[in-house]
């Protein structure tokens, strides 16, 4: 894993009101995905591939993927030090590139390439990953970037996302949040948001 220093932004505390879980049902992610898929056919097409950000940017890269009809790929980072409930994100974004560039092999990726994640907690995965993507697969590449989530804390937000969150998300491929805890469920979206 590489994480340099220099990329690195400094840590932002996001936003967790710890009042309650905020739960992405299987119908509203599956309509998220639908209107992410057409927010970027009308704003960024042509999309040559999609990039996610493992683990959480892997459904979500590979149902627009899907979609949009064109390949996906994936990197892993990671952001925060452990899984737990509203930990805060350390500042420091570990990655590797290595099943991006296993993946592509010795082809390159040109023209617009989707860069995808779960959450935009702080911006700082998005912030880090750019330059190592755009180094990696050329200048001539554009990068949007899209989450599902954006946290009310962050001071970077994504090209677009879906819903703007102020306490912890929980997502479909997760598992089931504890029963003591309350939950509240993000609705299904119309629309997304642009930075």
């Amino acid at each position: 894993m590489n994480a340099p220093a220099a990329h690195q932004p400094p840590a932002q505390p996001r936003t967790f009101r710890q009042q309650r879980i905020l739960r992405i049902q299987l119908d509203a992610y599956e309509r998220a995905i639908e209107v992410l898929a057409d927010s970027v056919r009308q704003r960024h097409w042509p999309i040559t591939a999609t990039i996610g950000i493992a683990n959480g940017g892997l459904a979500p890269a590979r149902g627009i993927s899907e979609l949009l009809h064109v390949p996906s790929y994936h990197v892993n980072a990671k952001h925060n030090p452990t899984d737990a409930t509203y930990t805060e994100a350390t500042g420091i974004v570990t990655y590797d590139l290595s099943p991006l560039t296993t993946g592509v092999a010795a082809r390159s990726l040109g023209g617009t390439v989707l860069v995808v994640d779960d959450i935009c907690g702080t911006g700082a995965t998005f912030a880090t990953l750019a330059p190592e993507l755009t180094a990696y697969l050329g200048t001539e590449v554009a990068l949007p970037t899209v989450s599902l989530c954006r946290n009310a804390g962050s001071t970077i937000s994504p090209d677009l996302w879906v819903w703007t969150v102020d306490d912890w998300v929980w997502f479909p491929w997760e598992p089931t949040p504890t029963a003591e805890t309350t939950i509240e469920d993000l609705p299904i979206p119309g629309h997304v948001q642009t930075a």
